[in-house]
């Protein structure tokens, strides 16, 4: 079996045509979104420029399928009707590089360029169906534009690609490619009543009947060893193949290369039944994709897509045209995830050695140099705080986080935000013991500070440093299931910020009272949390000046909830939907948080309708 590699995610004409070794009509290398069956023109003259194409939003989207009024189509009467199928828009017309809105992919083949939407009308007529599979037996008439007739000669072949997506297909791909028996590999375009099945042999012998199909599992022999893999297409061509030969298959193996089997024969490709690899991605995915101008946006909108002879493991619907690609191979090489973090973003990221760290996103999608990588890359290159590197090789919350605590200098390491950020670290590491003798160390000294001195305006501000560090030392205890000592640690901090007369006053009384109410909860104590809850929304209301904020928001669904549960169950729900609102006009209808409300919502009102039928 023989290696060989593609380069990028392609449009399926041009995977079809490289396969196959025929040539394009186009031969311009780069140009291969402008290339087309034909020069066509529909609808009259438009003025219409690039700049405006794309802003302008079209009623017939992509895949269309439209009746086209031209006046110069094929030589027809300006009240003929053809239909076809939108196969792009805002497209170049090589002839006088005017910009068309529409470009058309008729039955017939013909690529035609409509200017004016008024030209084109929905239609429900279905293009040609593709009945016959490859290898199949057929025989075509071949006079095209002539009326057919019983005398019309039928020419027998055998059919090489069997393109059953061919309507909504990249220009350049027909129904059908047939290698007739005089000779020639040709397309077919139709119509239906032009093609039909034969029981004759194939007389040139180059296309026996085949072991395997598309999607089968096999093993494939290279270097001494078997290989597991799938046939993604039958009779593969390349370019330096002699034109009477071809590849009895050609075969994506489980590592993400292909190869081609020059025989079929156990010495060289068998059955597998070893099961296949996962793909990676689902139906409706954020991916970018490696196509000609680069790596490119779009969403995953088919899985395991057979068209002809190909199978791909997936099509790929591109933000920035509409247009399908198709990646051959479900590697980094072809298609990668959506990455959530960019350059200069401040990040934690997980070692093994120190647990969670601080750092800066460095770079993004990394290319890995190890030579049995078959593609693959790293998300992302950290420089850590402490100026050391780290390679993140998974984008997931297991691996790397969003942070909000930005790069600490030297002299900022004894601040309050410090401290508390590298308790949370040590919380997240479960290491409690030291995040408790660290803030332990901070509230004794600031304790022994508040006895020993007289001065009104250093106690004050020890007083709120104290406040703080016992707020820290909270979070620690929750995190160890120490409820007792939370409480504790919480009532110290609220007596300490009630003597305060500070402009922060009441930022520390709202995060004191909201850890009280956390704490009431893990207790079981619905009262006293609805009680707390309730004036943490008065206070993040003073503190916001009755702005929407997400803690408000967050603050109103939760209170709603405790309401609810206490059986004041209008009021909850009042709550809830306004916390649900906040949070919408801040995050969007489809954040993650909005949407669990919501459900929750729809289940609470669910539930008191029901008890009100059982009543």
């Amino acid at each position: 079996c023989q290696a060989h590699f593609h380069q990028q995610c392609v449009h399926l004409s041009d995977s079809l045509a490289n396969s196959m070794g025929r040539r394009r009509q186009n031969n311009r290398k780069g140009n291969k979104k402008t290339s087309s069956r034909g020069n066509g023109e529909g609808g009259g003259d438009s003025n219409e420029s690039s700049s405006n194409a794309s802003t302008t939003d079209l009623p017939f989207a992509i895949g269309t399928r439209v009746e086209v009024r031209s006046e110069n189509y094929r030589g027809k009467s300006a009240s003929s009707l053809r239909t076809g199928t939108v196969a792009g828009h805002w497209r170049k017309q090589k002839s006088d590089g005017r910009i068309a809105p529409y470009l058309v992919l008729m039955d017939d083949g013909m690529a035609l360029y409509a200017h004016r939407t008024e030209a084109l009308m929905e239609t429900t007529v279905p293009p040609m169906e593709v009945t016959y599979n490859i290898g199949c037996r057929v025989e075509c008439q071949l006079a095209e534009g002539e009326e057919i007739s019983e005398a019309t000669k039928w020419f027998p072949g055998t059919i090489i690609q069997a393109h059953h997506n061919w309507a909504i297909s990249p220009i350049d791909t027909p129904p059908y490619f047939v290698r007739f028996d005089y000779g020639r590999e040709r397309p077919f375009w139709g119509p239906a009543d032009r093609i039909r099945e034969i029981q004759s042999k194939d007389k040139s012998g180059r296309f026996p009947t085949l072991r395997f199909g598309v999607g089968d599992r096999v093993s494939c022999y290279m270097d001494s060893r078997w290989v597991p893999g799938k046939i993604v297409q039958t009779w593969y061509r390349e370019d330096e193949f002699q034109d009477d030969h071809a590849a009895p298959y050609q075969v994506l193996l489980d590592t993400g290369g292909f190869i081609y089997s020059p025989m079929d024969d156990d010495d060289c490709i068998m059955k597998s039944t070893l099961p296949p690899p996962e793909l990676r991605f689902e139906l409706g995915d954020k991916v970018k994709c490696r196509v000609e101008g680069g790596w490119e946006p779009g969403i995953i909108a088919n899985i395991e897509v057979l068209n002809g002879e190909r199978l791909y493991p997936y099509g790929i619907k591109m933000d920035y045209n509409g247009e399908f690609v198709y990646a051959p191979c479900d590697n980094d090489m072809f298609i990668r995830k959506m990455l959530r973090y960019k350059k200069g973003d401040r990040v934690e990221c997980y070692t093994e050695e120190d647990g969670w760290v601080l750092g800066e996103v460095a770079e993004t999608e990394v290319d890995d140099d190890d030579d049995f990588s078959h593609g693959q890359i790293i998300p992302y290159r950290v420089r850590l705080d402490n100026n050391d590197e780290l390679f993140v090789e998974s984008d997931d919350d297991s691996c790397i986080k969003y942070s909000t605590s930005p790069r600490v200098s030297r002299a900022e390491q004894n601040s309050n935000g410090f401290v508390h950020v590298v308790s949370r670290m040590l919380i997240n590491n479960e290491e409690y013991e030291e995040a408790q003798e660290m803030l332990q160390e901070k509230i004794e000294v600031m304790r022994s500070k508040i006895k020993n001195n007289s001065s009104h305006t250093d106690v004050a501000k020890w007083r709120v440093d104290l406040s703080h560090f016992l707020c820290y030392m909270s979070e620690v205890h929750q995190a160890s299931g120490s409820l007792e000592d939370m409480k504790l640690a919480l009532v110290e901090a609220m007596v300490l910020t009630k003597l305060s007369n500070d402009k922060s006053k009441p930022h520390r009384l709202l995060d004191v009272t909201s850890k009280l109410a956390t704490y009431a909860t893990l207790n079981g104590d619905n009262r006293n949390a609805l009680r707390y809850s309730e004036e943490a929304i008065l206070l993040v209301k003073e503190t916001t000046h009755g702005q929407d904020s997400f803690r408000l928001g967050s603050l109103l669904i939760e209170t709603g909830k405790l309401n609810v549960a206490c059986n004041m169950r209008e009021r909850g729900l009042t709550q809830m939907s306004d916390g649900i609102d906040i949070l919408g006009r801040l995050c969007g209808s489809d954040n993650k948080q909005v949407v669990h409300a919501n459900e929750e919502y729809d289940r609470i009102l669910c539930e008191g309708e029901r008890k009100s039928d059982d009543n």
